[in-house]
């Protein structure tokens, strides 16, 4: 991956991720903690926190722009470690993180549409 394309996705995916990450945060806090849908003021239900905490589109969401964020940073990560005359690092730490991504996809899309 070129790294002006890894740098734009890093920079495209940061904010949605943050969002669906605080998302899930908060939506937990909401089915677990009267305190925290107390301090929500009433905005944050049970009702409300289950329907967004079970949400597949959120769940899948969150993981796809996860999986692309961490590719695509750790692409920029390789590519200053090549710089340093550690190509064989560079790659090791590619490969590594990419096999991992996978087996995390794997495992989330089986978790969501598997038996």
């Amino acid at each position: 991956m070129k790294a002006k394309t890894a740098l734009t996705l890093v920079e495209w995916t940061s904010l949605p991720l943050l969002l669906l990450a605080g998302l899930l945060v908060i939506s937990g806090y909401g089915l677990t903690s009267e305190a925290a849908r107390n301090a929500s003021l009433g905005v944050l239900t049970f009702p409300l926190s289950q329907t967004i905490h079970l949400s597949r589109a959120i769940k899948l969401g969150f993981v796809s722009l996860l999986l692309l964020h961490t590719y695509a940073g750790t692409g920029m990560l390789a590519k200053k470690v090549e710089k340093r005359g550690h190509s064989r690092l560079a790659a090791l730490l590619e490969y590594a993180v990419l096999a991992f991504l996978i087996y995390v996809g794997w495992i989330a899309v089986n978790g969501e549409f598997g038996g």
